[in-house]
């Protein structure tokens, strides 16, 4: 029996993909330039000649970043504009939802249990943010805001537009012409316009159309607003997971005398999802990052909070330090989200 061949040293690799001709031996070495003059000037500003404190006039005689900004507005940022005595509350109901999400993402958890720790995480994040029991204040929706604003939209929007998505890709793909025609209008109106669009109509146009009897908060609006365009994406991810399935698994499961649900719950959509994981962290990467279009319609999320906190002309001059915060939180979330995917990946990849 043959051995298979070794794998080249650290050392071996790097000289086979940087510099295996002198063509491309220039261009590693002309990169590698650039990147140690790219991270030397960035350490120079933000950590060698960086200024502390808090005093803002003592930042502009500084050659460096003034991080100062953030822990004068960190607060603003992260809470919005939710009562400053309050603020345990926010925190403590991010801290609650954000543990739901990592217990369900748990593939012990996969299921109806993991939904269950989802829901209750989703009804106690409300509970403590809304208040008006148990002797804590109520706080109206419009003054909820910052990381929790995002992170429980984000939620909301994943959590229940992937069931609509799935009902959407299967009627798209249904027998029923009426089905098909609906899912496909649904799908293309939603997928044809942009986001603000959706936002607007959800915010302006509901409470005209609606009797006033149906017009409920308008945060509830806007999340449902933001659960249809996740949904409208995320029925495509899923569609092109249930064509990849080949034909023949779903006549061998009728062979089985397996039911239509039978084929579809265990035959069809475990291998569909398998095959769509990759998109589907994707569309919840994007529905992330969309969560700050609400400043628009007079939500202040994470991004909304920003503004406001550079609002203060004291500060105002020091915002590359504060998009650096904002930018350094939306990359740990979107790379969270990234490294999850790829493990679901890997657990899930064909042996």
């Amino acid at each position: 029996m043959l051995n298979p061949p070794a794998r080249p040293s650290i050392g071996g690799r790097i000289r086979q993909e940087w510099f295996a001709s002198p063509a491309s031996s220039l261009v590693s070495i002309s990169l590698l330039m650039a990147l140690a003059y790219l991270v030397w000037h960035t350490l120079s500003w933000g950590v060698l000649h960086s200024m502390g404190g808090q005093d803002p006039l003592a930042c502009r005689a500084g050659a460096g970043a003034c991080w100062a900004v953030v822990l004068e507005k960190h607060r603003l940022v992260l809470f919005g504009r939710y009562p400053a005595g309050e603020q345990w509350r926010p925190l403590v109901a991010t801290l609650l939802l954000l543990s739901g999400v990592l217990l369900a993402a748990l593939p012990r958890f996969f299921g109806r249990v993991g939904i269950a720790l989802l829901a209750a995480a989703l009804v106690a994040f409300v509970l403590l943010m809304a208040g008006g029991f148990a002797d804590l204040t109520p706080v109206p929706t419009d003054l909820w805001g910052g990381l929790p604003l995002t992170v429980f939209l984000t939620v909301f929007a994943c959590l229940l537009g992937a069931p609509l998505a799935m009902v959407l890709a299967l009627s798209r793909r249904s027998q029923l012409p009426v089905l098909r025609w609906l899912a496909t209008g649904y799908i293309e109106l939603v997928r044809g316009v942009p986001l603000v669009t959706l936002l607007f109509f959800g915010v302006f146009v509901l409470p005209i159309v609606l009797p006033p009897s149906w017009r409920f908060d308008a945060m509830i609006r806007i999340a449902i607003c933001l659960c249809m365009f996740v949904a409208a994406y995320l029925a495509e991810v899923f569609r092109g997971g249930l064509q990849s399935v080949a034909k023949g698994q779903t006549e061998a499961a009728h062979a089985l005398s397996l039911s239509k649900w039978q084929t579809l719950s265990r035959v069809v959509l475990p291998q569909a999802l398998r095959v769509g994981i990759a998109p589907t962290v994707n569309v919840f990467i994007g529905a992330l990052k969309d969560t700050s279009l609400v400043m628009i319609v007079n939500l202040y999320d994470i991004t909304g909070a920003l503004k406001l906190a550079l609002s203060d002309a004291q500060w105002r001059p020091y915002f590359v330090e504060m998009y650096l915060f904002v930018g350094a939180i939306y990359l740990t979330m979107g790379l969270g989200l990234a490294i999850y995917g790829r493990f679901l990946e890997r657990r899930y990849a064909l042996k």
